[in-house]
């Protein structure tokens, strides 16, 4: 330690959609400001530090065709690990086990002072070596998700961060030992409360619609195209017109499907930085996909509505969500349209939402950064 901050950080993430390393990202661009004279070294591989290109390519293609395709399938894996606690305690051993025996070089090589990890099985990686006196770093894992599921929560790892008081108590039921606390999101800066009337300007969005801004995460699942229909369909009647605009990430076939209808109030997006903006624009964001999406429209307090959203992890974090009386949850294109269209003639429903999102957000990970460093 020096300064009040540590000398050597490690930020571990993998490529499996993006939620997991834009987490790190954040992470480390914050820790650079706030302990200038520190080291920060951020790792993104599943290969625990080994940077073993066709494993990532392997893992983050098969995590996509299973999201888009049959998603079904990813839900049932949550669903084990969530209903049958000894499966889930072996398929933790042998993962741990493996990205352990990964990261122990990478650990050897950096020597650092603290290890951050935003990937579950990599927190796993860091408990297997801690039991085994090789990780004398202090660990901390980030879960980038409102739902806790038994990979998230490992008790050798020095602390948990979680999103919500609900998400503490899933990740505390899963593994009573561990150190659990809650923490803001690990997001970029550029998300934060902004003056929406000159971003839609700046954006070019009309100023008097009612700007939806629909996404489903990098891969754009989730049954976009129905989602869009059902958005468009809650313009119908008295009140603004409704602009969808559409983050169609690196799916470039929904793209040009949306694209091709030419449709007033239709604005389909590829892959873009401008994320901040658009959200800081819009007037709801509906995502299918949950994760980082949610947590950056929280920041920014947008209020946030989860359509039909995916299997396992997805629709347990939607819900928890709800319950936490941040976002609403639409099962179907017409509770999508109908949320639309209620919270497009409610100017006081949707600053409710707006005022709990920033609510949530009143910690800055600052705060949160500089108490882990007195922790350190």
């Amino acid at each position: 330690m020096d300064g009040g901050g540590p000398r050597r950080v490690l930020l571990l993430s993998a490529p499996v959609g993006e939620g997991h390393v834009a987490a790190a990202r954040a992470l480390a661009a914050r820790m650079r400001e706030l302990w200038p004279a520190a080291e920060v070294h951020e790792v993104e591989s599943a290969s625990g530090g080994r940077r073993d290109g066709l494993r990532d390519a392997v893992l983050r293609r098969s995590y996509a065709v299973t999201m888009r395709w049959a998603p079904g399938l990813y839900g049932l894996g949550y669903d084990l690990l969530v209903r049958h606690p000894r499966f889930a305690a072996l398929c933790k051993r042998v993962a741990a086990a493996r990205l352990g025996r990964s990261l122990a070089p990478l650990l050897r090589e950096e020597r650092p002072d603290l290890v951050v990890s935003t990937y579950p099985m990599i927190s796993g990686g860091l408990s297997w070596l801690r039991r085994r006196g090789e990780l004398p770093a202090r660990s901390v894992a980030v879960v980038t998700d409102v739902a806790v599921h038994p990979f998230w929560v490992w008790a050798d790892v020095d602390e948990t961060w979680t999103l919500l008081p609900a998400s503490r108590e899933q990740a505390a039921g899963l593994v009573p030992q561990a150190e659990v606390r809650v923490a803001p999101a690990a997001v970029d800066k550029r998300f934060h409360p902004g003056d929406r009337a000159a971003t839609r300007a700046a954006l070019g969005l009309p100023a008097d619609a009612f700007v939806v801004l629909v996404t489903g995460g990098s891969l754009a699942f989730g049954g976009m195209a129905g989602v869009v229909d059902a958005v468009l369909a809650g313009g119908a009647g008295e009140g603004p017109p409704v602009e969808a605009v559409v983050l169609c990430g690196r799916n470039a076939r929904l793209r040009a499907r949306l694209a091709a209808r030419s449709r007033p109030g239709l604005t389909p997006l590829g892959w873009t930085d401008r994320v901040p903006e658009l959200i800081t624009a819009a007037d709801l964001v509906l995502t299918t996909a949950g994760g980082m999406i949610a947590s950056e429209s929280l920041t920014v307090g947008t209020p946030v509505l989860f359509a039909n959203p995916v299997p396992g992890h997805g629709r347990a974090g939607a819900r928890m969500t709800e319950e936490a009386g941040l976002a609403l949850v639409c099962p179907r294109p017409a509770d999508v349209t109908a949320a639309v269209r209620r919270l497009r003639a409610d100017p006081a429903g949707r600053e409710e939402l707006s005022r709990r999102a920033r609510e949530f957000s009143r910690r800055t990970l600052d705060a949160e950064l500089e108490d882990l460093a007195r922790r350190l």
